[in-house]
């Protein structure tokens, strides 16, 4: 820079397109470690000092103010950024093939497991943080994975690969499924902890009283005050917050690989079946918090999510 202060135009770095103001990226956040997926976002422009080597970038699909529905900006360094690769064609994968899923609107690391007999693919998950462990996935949200080493990608993307469309995805959540849930008194919800963690269990409640600003007086049916006069009572936000799900058959015997719900310490906690015991009425369930414990029948339900708005099952062969 010359004492003016001004930059000598030979010295400022001339960025390659896809580092370009609008230009459509793939971004890997560090706090969230080597084992994040990639996300999808748009580059808005080189930061200051241009020395820093960094962008200012939004996200496409993440970080959505439920407000607002703006999202917010991000400085990213230039090593966590690489370009938006271009569609991909269907293509046959082979077990143990080294690829990427897309869930939750990220690309996520992992591995093919098998071809399932619909056509769909079982695919392992790399990352320890990704629950469940196994999933299926149709084609069209897998890609085989590719390293961007040096301005190139290993291996090489070759022009037969590329898909004439975008490949189908995930939907972005429209504005009406972005709205928060809103709840009458009286009506019977799960709600989640923070300190339970990533893998919280959800505890049967009730509403009492709507307090504002999405926020809700509930009362636990499942865990009594101390001194066993009555139940705890919290107020709780709407993140914390889902309908009771639905009542859906239970089978008269669980398999190995259901993914249930176990009633635990007054709360539902996801896991799968590991084993089923001798008498049948009883099964080794691995949970979410990588724990193996013993539950009878009684104490199990199908697992089900609440997305967007709607409670889903899991498909046949998804597992953790």
């Amino acid at each position: 820079m010359s004492k003016r202060g001004r930059y000598d135009l030979d010295s400022i770095p001339q960025d390659p397109p896809y580092l370009q103001p609008g230009a459509l990226v793939e971004i890997q956040p560090p706090e969230f470690g080597y084992e994040s997926p990639w996300h999808t976002a748009t580059i808005v422009q080189r930061a200051t000092p241009i020395s820093s080597n960094r962008f200012v970038v939004r996200f496409t699909h993440l970080f959505q103010d439920q407000k607002t529905g703006n999202r917010p900006l991000r400085m990213i360094s230039l090593g966590d950024i690489r370009p938006h690769p271009p569609p991909q064609r269907p293509r046959k994968f082979e077990n143990g093939d080294h690829a990427d899923a897309y869930h939750n609107n990220s690309w996520w690391d992992g591995e093919i497991v098998q071809e399932l007999m619909n056509g769909n693919y079982l695919f392992r998950f790399t990352s320890d943080y990704q629950w469940p462990k196994y999933v299926e996935f149709e084609v069209n949200q897998l890609r085989l994975h590719r390293t961007w080493f040096h301005g190139h990608w290993i291996p090489p993307l070759e022009a037969s690969e590329i898909a004439v469309e975008e490949v189908q995805r995930e939907e972005e959540p429209t504005k009406k499924t972005m709205e928060m849930e809103e709840y009458n008194e009286r009506a019977l919800v799960e709600v989640a902890n923070d300190e339970d963690g990533p893998n919280r269990a959800w505890y049967a409640a009730i509403i009492v009283t709507p307090m504002g600003d999405k926020r809700y007086l509930i009362q636990y049916t499942t865990m009594r005050t101390d001194d066993n006069t009555g139940f705890f009572g919290k107020v709780m936000d709407t993140l914390h917050i889902r309908p009771r799900p639905p009542d859906i058959e239970v089978p008269d015997q669980f398999v190995m690989l259901d993914q249930v719900d176990a009633f635990y310490k007054g709360g539902w906690w996801k896991g799968v079946i590991l084993k089923v015991l001798s008498d049948d009425s009883k099964y080794h369930v691995y949970l979410a918090t990588h724990e193996e414990m013993e539950f009878k029948h009684s104490e199990l339900r199908l697992h089900q999510d609440w997305i967007d708005g709607k409670w889903t099952k899991p498909s046949p062969g998804v597992h953790l």
